[in-house]
């Protein structure tokens, strides 16, 4: 096997040439006032074992090349889950070390696909718990561990009643002016019941996170950019606050937005086009969050 530095390096060479780069402001209402916070955000990679030859380790090796290339770098980056594509610990083992070079500390969530047969320990020897809670430079930090539950209907996710005891718990001594940044694999809100773009007990979490005042939930799932606001003006249910909710490109490949409509054939796309990660800027007079898309 290549030396993974070398390889995170010959990968990364040249690559600035092919990203689509653009920039979205998302409504601001002041942060409590700190440093300036720069988050890189990485999801969905896929790996299928322990081979980086193969695209979907040779893309997350991509985006850590490129990540390592940003100047002022990045004082954090955050995973978003589907590290692995069917839990094989070979490919946790994979992620692990190539994600090992991004510049700065990564915290990770799990997706499905990081389930495997060792079950959750074989998350927990690599990464720990498998949610967090975690202050960081004025932030307060969330992950979330959400599972996908096979009902009746068509499978959904779910946070549970359990973890959102053990949220409530973590935030409750905290001044309505932290600001949070939840990460989670699904999206913390109902999107698209058909393609499982849905958490069944998503609406649990406002009367939680209601007396904050800014809220950002970053999540994986989608392998595409989704946006939205829940708060005052924009017809969500939060009384007080704005939830910024941010769905991210996926390493692997992309899928199109449900908006689109269903393809009559549920298949992955093609990557590189479409792929990528995200850089966040967050400080107390701005929010910034600027997509680096690959075209080729």
């Amino acid at each position: 096997m290549m030396e993974r530095r070398e390889f995170v390096k010959r990968v990364g060479l040249g690559l600035a040439t092919g990203w689509a780069v653009g920039r979205l402001s998302w409504p601001f209402r002041a942060w409590a006032a700190g440093p300036e916070l720069r988050l890189a955000l990485l999801a969905d990679a896929h790996l299928k074992d322990g081979n980086d030859r193969r695209p979907e380790a040779q893309a997350l090796a991509r985006a850590v090349a490129e990540i390592r290339q940003l100047s002022p770098a990045p004082e954090l980056a955050l995973f978003a889950g589907d590290l692995a594509h069917r839990g094989r610990p070979d490919a946790l083992d994979l992620g692990k070390e190539i994600l090992g070079d991004l510049p700065g500390p990564c915290w990770a969530v799990r997706g499905e696909g990081d389930h495997g047969p060792g079950g959750k320990s074989a998350w927990v020897r690599r990464w720990g718990e498998p949610r967090f809670s975690r202050a960081f430079r004025g932030f307060h930090l969330l992950g979330l561990d959400t599972w996908l539950d096979p009902r009746g209907g068509g499978a959904v996710f779910e946070i549970g009643a359990e973890q959102r005891q053990w949220l409530s718990r973590e935030i409750a001594a905290l001044s309505p002016a932290t600001p949070l940044i939840i990460v989670s694999h699904a999206p913390l809100r109902r999107i698209f019941h058909p393609w499982q773009q849905w958490t069944g007990d998503a609406g649990a979490m406002a009367p939680l996170l209601a007396r904050f005042n800014q809220v950002l939930c970053v999540h994986g799932h989608v392998h595409g950019l989704e946006t939205g606001v829940r708060g005052p003006g924009a017809g969500g249910s939060y009384a007080e606050n704005s939830t910024t909710h941010c769905g991210l490109p996926a390493t692997a490949w992309p899928r199109p937005l449900a908006v689109q409509g269903t393809p009559r054939v549920m298949r992955p796309g093609v990557g590189p086009r479409g792929c990528g990660w995200a850089l966040a800027t967050l400080s107390d007079t701005s929010r910034d969050f600027q997509p680096y898309l690959w075209q080729a």
